[in-house]
């Protein structure tokens, strides 16, 4: 288990929680004086998310700690820069709030599943577009271009839908997982 932290993809997964602090300090303090640095900081973000399941899977070095550490820095990555972007009134509130309960619902069960069941629930493929979908949006919304923004007024409701259907797959397995379990 310590071996598998020095991962390259369990690496990137804890530098992609790190990126996080300075982000959200060039982000709360100006926004308008630091908006290049907060794009490429989402950029590099995003694309170490990506690398680093790349890397898992064509490298086999797919570990627990992965499976654990990935999908937390996704959501700490999402809620918090969500968090900041919407104070910042870039999004709408509902949006952040479906945002966060997608989150924390998976999070909740994936959690309960790995406490009572020793079980990681891995992500799925529309979870995954989702996610990809919320950070281009939040990405194109500290953009402050005006095509883009109405851009991302319709992806909005794009990210919606696949957050709906990512949520209910992710869901149907864990119904599964317990319900398999149950019976054991």
């Amino acid at each position: 288990m310590k071996k598998e932290i020095f991962y390259l993809p369990n690496l990137l997964s804890f530098l992609r929680i790190l990126a996080i602090v300075p982000t959200a300090i060039l982000m709360l303090n100006n926004l308008d004086r630091y908006r290049i640095y907060v794009i490429i900081l989402l950029i590099f973000i995003w694309l170490t998310d990506t690398l680093d399941g790349y890397i898992a899977r064509k490298f086999n070095m797919i570990t627990e700690t992965g499976k654990i550490i990935d999908p937390l820095a996704d959501k700490l990555c999402i809620i918090v820069i969500g968090i900041i972007v919407f104070k910042l009134d870039l999004i709408p509130l509902w949006f952040l709030i479906i945002i966060i309960v997608r989150d924390l619902l998976i999070l909740l069960f994936g959690l309960y599943t790995t406490v009572k069941y020793k079980i990681t629930l891995m992500s799925n493929y529309p979870g995954k577009v989702a996610a990809l979908m919320i950070g281009i949006i939040l990405l194109l919304s500290i953009t402050n271009i005006e095509l883009l923004k109405t851009i991302n007024s319709y992806l909005i409701y794009i990210a919606i839908l696949l957050i709906l259907y990512s949520t209910y797959i992710y869901l149907k397995r864990f119904l599964k997982t317990i319900g398999d379990k149950k019976y054991e």
